[in-house]
């Protein structure tokens, strides 16, 4: 259970939009406060999900490993950012490992308060789901645009190498 400043401070998270006072106190009801007292992993990558979290204060590093094994640091998340929305969506391994970077305290909501949700305000569960959806779109975009980056800044240093390599010519 969430005490009242817990609840006022995620009424304010993009994914708790639109939510009724009385959607916010069931919320409120069924998520839990999680209290870290220094660096701790939250979310394994490829593990079972479960749950996500709301980051009431501190920060948390989400890392993500590539083919060769080597992590990237993806994101780091402050008060009011989300992790492991994906998962109640999805319903898939963690596609990433999140952790605290020092003492932080953190809204845990997890499958079965999302099904709880559901049977007692299924507006709040549909307008909760679409939120979610919603930020998974936001994060999506700005991968896109992130990527499209990526390959241009690749594709010029191709084409510069290939410019120093017989004047820019491809056999």
């Amino acid at each position: 259970m969430l005490t009242a400043n817990d609840r006022d401070s995620i009424a304010r998270v993009p994914v708790f939009a639109a939510l009724s006072p009385a959607a916010m106190a069931l919320v409120g009801r069924l998520a839990r406060r999680l209290e870290l007292d220094g660096p701790t992993t939250i979310f394994e990558e490829g593990a079972p999900a479960r749950e996500m979290v709301i980051v009431l204060e501190g920060e948390l590093e989400v890392r993500k490993r590539g083919r060769n094994g080597g992590e990237a640091v993806l994101a780091v998340l402050r008060p009011g950012d989300v992790a492991g929305e994906m998962s109640l969506i999805d319903i898939q391994p963690r596609s990433a490992a999140v952790r605290s970077l020092g003492k932080a305290a953190l809204v845990v909501l997890e499958h079965g308060d999302l099904a709880t949700l559901y049977r007692e305000d299924p507006a709040a569960y549909t307008v909760l789901v679409l939120n979610i959806a919603r930020e998974i779109s936001r994060r999506l975009r700005r991968v896109d645009l992130l990527l499209a980056d990526v390959l241009l800044d690749l594709q010029d240093v191709w084409t510069d190498a290939l410019a120093g390599v017989g004047g820019g010519k491809v056999a």
